[in-house]
């Protein structure tokens, strides 16, 4: 039986976004969930052209406990569609696909990590050599499985980190898949082994620098081990720019310091003026050309009562 199209799905998610910001009870919102569950087909492409699996994600934390775990159960059976589904054993080898076994865990709540003796390392293949262009290789493309911890969380950051390391790279995806879990290891060591705000947010600080496809040099010195995970869990958003970026940064620092230093053109007070938030007449104003020199000046006024600001030209 064919799957829900993508226009549905995403009138389904609309639908549930709508559902949610005008506070509709939880049976309503269950019932659009209920339809998404059994009618989409999930695929990777599926998901990133509806992004519904970010709308029903955001669920899993929702204050109605049924809801709550109904979103979890569409997003775990998303997820394992989209990791299993059936693949010919070509196409597997010519993308060097790695089936990445889950470790057990030995901590109970803690959800650190210890390597699994009696499971053997998988066999290091070269990287895509044909069909898959390097520049758009990611975990599914190269085969990884990475749900190996107890936290859905950690298991997605870590698949962060394995997209980021393995952009235009021809590392295997046995070595990018090691320094991705090193790297998000230390994360969850440097944050108390904690999933929360600050864990996250450096998560995706660190995807998006590694993703930038004008800082390629970040990627490689990792890949190359010219910087170690452990170093770069602990680097600044400006330590990791590329080199690019930070001459547009310091061109922009010097710019607005530039600008302050500029005496600023004087303003005038008026009760001509009449504030449309507050109805007081006790106005301050000033005029300034924005667009070209045969076009009126603009004016920019501010209520010197309410603080409300407008202009007009």
């Amino acid at each position: 039986m064919p799957g829900m199209e993508a226009k549905d799905i995403k009138i389904h998610g609309s639908n549930l976004d709508k559902a949610v910001r005008d506070k509709l009870p939880p049976s309503h919102i269950a019932d659009i969930l209920g339809r998404l569950k059994s009618d989409v087909v999930a695929t990777e492409q599926v998901l990133r052209e509806t992004k519904i699996g970010m709308i029903v994600n955001k669920l899993r934390g929702h204050s109605d406990k049924a809801v709550a775990e109904l979103a979890k159960d569409i997003v775990n059976k998303w997820r394992k569609d989209v990791s299993n589904k059936p693949k010919s054993s070509s196409s597997g080898d010519s993308k060097g696909g790695v089936a990445m076994k889950k470790e057990s865990s030995t901590n109970g709540a803690s959800g650190r990590d210890t390597p699994n003796k009696d499971t053997p390392t998988p066999t290091a293949r070269k990287a895509s050599t044909s069909a898959v262009d390097p520049m758009k290789r990611n975990k599914t493309t190269d085969g990884v499985n990475c749900d190996i911890h107890d936290e859905d969380i950690r298991n997605k950051s870590l698949g962060m980190m394995y997209d980021g390391l393995c952009i235009g790279s021809d590392a295997t995806p046995d070595t990018i898949f090691k320094l991705a879990k090193e790297l998000e290891q230390q994360l969850y060591k440097n944050h108390s082994n904690k999933t929360d705000g600050p864990y996250r947010q450096k998560v995706r600080s660190i995807f998006f620098n590694l993703k930038d496809v004008k800082n390629p040099g970040l990627r490689k010195n990792v890949i190359t081990g010219r910087i170690k995970p452990v170093r770069l869990a602990m680097m600044t958003s400006e330590e990791m720019a590329s080199a690019e970026r930070k001459r547009e940064d310091e061109k922009i620092e010097e710019e607005n310091m530039k600008e302050a230093m500029v005496a600023k053109a004087p303003t005038s007070v008026t009760d001509q003026l009449r504030c449309g938030k507050c109805g007081k007449r006790h106005v301050s104003y000033g005029q300034a050309q924005t667009r070209s020199a045969d076009e009126p000046m603009t004016t920019f006024c501010e209520c010197l009562n309410c603080g409300h600001r407008w202009k007009f030209s």
